[in-house]
């Protein structure tokens, strides 16, 4: 099965990573015909220099490849390795508890768009992984999720569980201590100490926390708000709090 990437930023990620986490490398550089410009030479001549095959397309058939994605006039096509994506079991049992692993997961995060703005604030804030359910979330595949994701989704691991309630106790039964973000918590987010082997959770658009994740947390979480709004885009809320972390680790 291969999936295509678009956009000179998420494509060069790709390129210059040579291989993504979930086993993918890059089989084929889409570039639009008569398109010019140095930061696509680049992608040109790294494609080349990995034996990567080179491609000049009419525009057209980049907009479906692409499937909405803002292209820039590039697309790769990624293609499975033999290698399978790495399993949440065998993630789990290689973290180094002693480094305090701070992890994000996110409860059925279905827009794409956040999907990948999520796991690259993951990436920049040093999460030691992503983890998402398999069902009732974007498809991880998809061009808009790499295009969001900004080239992290070839720096830090995304797990996808069957039964995330299940995975959180496994990381609890670990060591971690669970911290889910909920409107509604008594606890503030900046009161928490965020110092430790931590697992922020995030609910989905709308719906926040299922009552099954929410019951699996350790401790709810509020990020205070002045405003008249009620609550946060997650991926916004989700920059908030991995940086709030951050900030009491740094």
């Amino acid at each position: 099965m291969s999936q295509m990437i678009a956009g000179i930023h998420a494509v060069k990620h790709a390129l210059e990573s040579g291989k993504t986490d979930a086993g993918e490398s890059v089989d084929e550089l889409m570039i639009e015909k008569g398109k010019k410009h140095p930061r696509i030479n680049e992608l040109i001549h790294l494609a080349k220099k990995a034996g990567i095959r080179v491609s000049f397309v009419p525009r057209q058939a980049l907009e479906r490849q692409a499937d909405g994605v803002p292209h820039q006039g590039v697309v790769a096509c990624l293609v499975s390795d033999s290698v399978p994506r790495q399993s949440f079991n065998r993630w789990l049992e290689s973290l180094d508890m002693g480094a305090k692993p701070l992890v994000l997961l996110l409860d059925q995060v279905t827009d794409p768009h956040n999907l990948g703005a999520c796991i690259r604030t993951a990436e920049a804030a040093g999460c030691a992984g992503v983890v998402i359910p398999k069902d009732h979330a974007a498809d991880l595949h998809s061009p808009v999720v790499a295009k969001s994701a900004c080239g992290a989704l070839s720096r830090v691991p995304v797990l996808q569980v069957t039964n995330l309630a299940r995975s959180m106790k496994a990381m609890q039964e670990a060591g971690f201590w669970l911290c889910g973000l909920a409107g509604e918590a008594d606890a503030e987010l900046y009161t928490a100490d965020l110092t430790g082997p931590i697992g922020l959770v995030m609910g989905s658009e709308g719906k926040g926390l299922r009552r099954l994740v929410r019951e699996g947390c350790d401790q709810l979480l509020n990020i205070p708000m002045s405003g008249s709004v009620e609550s946060l885009n997650v991926s916004v809320a989700t920059g908030v709090s991995l940086f709030e972390a951050v900030r009491q680790r740094s």
